[in-house]
C-alpha cells in the first residue's frame, strides 16, 4: 500500500478527479449570461452610477418627493437618487465595474434582476430584491426609485455609444 501511495506522489502530472455530474460542476466559473440588450442597459446604469458618485449626495426624502411630483423626472435624476440611496441605506457597499467591462459583478447581476422584475411587472419579486440589499428604513423609497428608473430607462433612448 505504501508503494502505491509513493508511486502516485512521485509522478509529476496532477491528480485531480473531475466530477462532471456534480451539480456545482457547471456553476463554478460560469457567470449568468446577459443578452446584448441587457448589456446595453447595464452599461447605461454603470454610467449613471459613476455620475452619481460625482454628484452631491441628495436628501433622499426631498428627492423622492420632487420626483413623485413629476418635476423634471429623468432616468439620470432617478438614478442619482437611487444610487445615492443605496450608499445611505444599502446593507453593504455596492461594487460596479466600469462601463464596457465584459464581466458583471454580483451587485450588477442583482441590479439587472431588479430591472427584469420591474419590466415583468413582478412587484413582489422587485420588493424582495430591494429588501435583500437595503435596510428597512429605505426600502419604500428604493422601490419607488428603482421602478421609476426602469420605466424611464425604457422610455428614453440611449445617450452613450456602445464601448
Amino acid at each position: 500500500m505504501a508503494a502505491l501511495f509513493a508511486s502516485v506522489l512521485s509522478t509529476d502530472e496532477p491528480r485531480v478527479l473531475a466530477f462532471p455530474h456534480c451539480p456545482t460542476f457547471h456553476r463554478i466559473g460560469s457567470a449568468p449570461g446577459l443578452t446584448e440588450a441587457e448589456r446595453g442597459d447595464l452599461d447605461r446604469l454603470r454610467w449613471i452610477f459613476l455620475k452619481s458618485r460625482l454628484a452631491p449626495k441628495p436628501d433622499l426624502d426631498k428627492a423622492c418627493f420632487l420626483l413623485a411630483g413629476g418635476e423634471g423626472a429623468s432616468v439620470e435624476r432617478y438614478g442619482f437618487a437611487f444610487f445615492g440611496g443605496l450608499g445611505v441605506h444599502g446593507l453593504r457597499e455596492m461594487s460596479f465595474y466600469r462601463p464596457g467591462a465584459k464581466g458583471a459583478s454580483e451587485d450588477e447581476i442583482w441590479l439587472m434582476r431588479l430591472v427584469s422584475a420591474w419590466r415583468k411587472g413582478e412587484e413582489k419579486a422587485a420588493g424582495a430584491l430591494v429588501a435583500w440589499r437595503v435596510s428597512a428604513p429605505g426600502r419604500r423609497w428604493m422601490r419607488f426609485l428603482s421602478r421609476g428608473m426602469v420605466e424611464l430607462l425604457d422610455a428614453t433612448p440611449t445617450d452613450r455609444p456602445a464601448l
